[in-house]
This record gives C-alpha cells, sequence and structure tokens, in this order.
C-alpha cells in the first residue's frame, strides 16, 4: 500500500511525456517557412507608384503646377497608389566655392529651404504640400507679401510651428538639406533641363508633365485602377500651354549672375 503512491507519480509521468510535444519537435515546426504576406498593408504600400516632382520655389510654371493639378489630385482616390514626392532645388547651382546660386533671386534660395524644412518637420504629405502650397499662392498675391511674411502667415493658418521652422533654417540644418535635394536633383539620368521635371517610377515625362495622371495609371501594376484613372484618359488631359512651359536650366547657367542670389554652403561630408 506504500508503494501506491510512488506508482501514481510514475503513471502520471509517462501519461504526460507521451502528450506533451517534446521541444525538439516544437523547434521543428519553428523551422517552417511562414506563409507569404500579400494581405498585408505593406504589400499594398509597396506596390505605390512614386512620383517626384522637382521644382524650385518661384518659377511661375512650378507655382502653377503645384496650385492647380497636384493639388487637385490630392483630393481624389489616385493617392491611394500613388507615393508624391517634393524635391525643391530646380536650376540651382552649387559652384566650386560651396555657393549656391538660385535663378529667381534671394527669395528663391531662402524659400528653398524653408520648403525643405517643411518637407523634414511634417513628412506626412497633406501637411507639408498644403503649406508649400499656401507660400507658392500667399507670394505672388497681389499685394506680394515677402518671403519671410509668406510663409509665415501659411505657418500660422495650418498651425504649422513658425518656430521649428526658424530653428530648422537658422542652424544650418535645412542649409544641409536642400544641399541634399541638389544632390538628387544633379543625378538625375537624364539630367533635368527644366523645372518643374517630374518622374514617374524612374521615368521623366519631359514636357508632358500635365499628363501625370494617365503616366501614374500606366505604371501602376495592381490589380484594381481607382476611379480617378478611368476618369482621366490620356487624351481628355487639359494641355493648357501656360502649364507646359517651364523655367529653364540653362537660361539659369547663361543669366547674368548679378540677378541670382549667392549663398555660401559648407559642402556636405
Amino acid at each position: 500500500m506504500g508503494s501506491s503512491p510512488l506508482l501514481s507519480f510514475l503513471v502520471l509521468t509517462l501519461m504526460f511525456l507521451f502528450v506533451t510535444p517534446s521541444h525538439s519537435s516544437e523547434y521543428d515546426a519553428a523551422q517552417e517557412p511562414a506563409p507569404p504576406f500579400t494581405s498585408r498593408k505593406i504589400s499594398r504600400n509597396s506596390e505605390k507608384v512614386t512620383m517626384s516632382l522637382y521644382y524650385e520655389s518661384l518659377c511661375p510654371y512650378c507655382s502653377s503646377f503645384i496650385v492647380g493639378p497636384l493639388a487637385q489630385v490630392l483630393e481624389t482616390d489616385l493617392m491611394t497608389i500613388l507615393n508624391l514626392r517634393l524635391v525643391p532645388w530646380g536650376n540651382a547651382i552649387l559652384d566650386s566655392n560651396s555657393t549656391i546660386e538660385c535663378q529667381h533671386g534671394e527669395d528663391e534660395c531662402y524659400l528653398n529651404i524653408i520648403h525643405t524644412c517643411a518637407i523634414n518637420l511634417w513628412p506626412d504629405l497633406k501637411k507639408h504640400f498644403n503649406f508649400i502650397k499656401c507660400i507658392e499662392k500667399q507670394y505672388k498675391a497681389p499685394d506680394r507679401n515677402g518671403a519671410e511674411e509668406s510663409w509665415e502667415v501659411c505657418s500660422g493658418k495650418l498651425r504649422l510651428s513658425t518656430q521649428s521652422i526658424k530653428k530648422c533654417y537658422d542652424s544650418g540644418h535645412g542649409k544641409k538639406l536642400v544641399l541634399q535635394n541638389g544632390k538628387e536633383t544633379d543625378h538625375l539620368r537624364p539630367p533635368h533641363e527644366y523645372v518643374p521635371w517630374v518622374v514617374v517610377d524612374d521615368t521623366p515625362l519631359l514636357d508632358d508633365y500635365v499628363n501625370f495622371i494617365h503616366y501614374v495609371c500606366k505604371a501602376y501594376k495592381g490589380k484594381s485602377l481607382p476611379k480617378t484613372c478611368s476618369s482621366h484618359p490620356n487624351t481628355s488631359i487639359n494641355k493648357d500651354t501656360s502649364l507646359q512651359s517651364a523655367c529653364h536650366s540653362s537660361e539659369a547657367m547663361s543669366g547674368d549672375s548679378s540677378g541670382k542670389h549667392q549663398m555660401k554652403m559648407e559642402p556636405l561630408a
């Protein structure tokens, strides 16, 4: 009778060993390949078409494109397949003395950096796009506010921190960021000839940039196109010649340097 508890313990132990999976079997199961993540949101994001706009702040054709077609498309379902990037630099030139020369004068160099700071501070597209759109509208208004006043008005309207933008500019961080934009712009292949210069998945649209919706829809590899694609066929795009005009880099290169703003910049490491 005294051995009964020991016998019961042995029987229970044997039953536990047979019923419970071994550590080695768990390890083997972990080595099985994971199922594909085809249904995850990241897969949909990876299908997005990337469109980059290379521009400069005071080019009237860049401004018309930003406040017109681009602003309109942000309110459509095309944004479900579009990754839009803004790259302020345009036809600016970095000379051998690390000095930046801007095509449309002092305010352009200044506002290119302000735009760049906003993009860096607020990566959310709608936040920095609305700020940039506001500046482009504000600066060309009939009363023509100064460059600093124009962006401060916009930051106030959109409740974006004026102090954060000033800190970005005054610290020199914005200058470093805009130089990175310059490097990216200068390494475009083929080289950009003017701005706006629109690139859809590494393909430049050249003088047909206003027709960007057609090219984005054509480049999309997903299963279902947004409704905007069917409502904007290639032949129905507005061919407004003023929007197809551009600020040419050759004019910036050959123009009178006295009309340009020069800003001393520290070269990036």
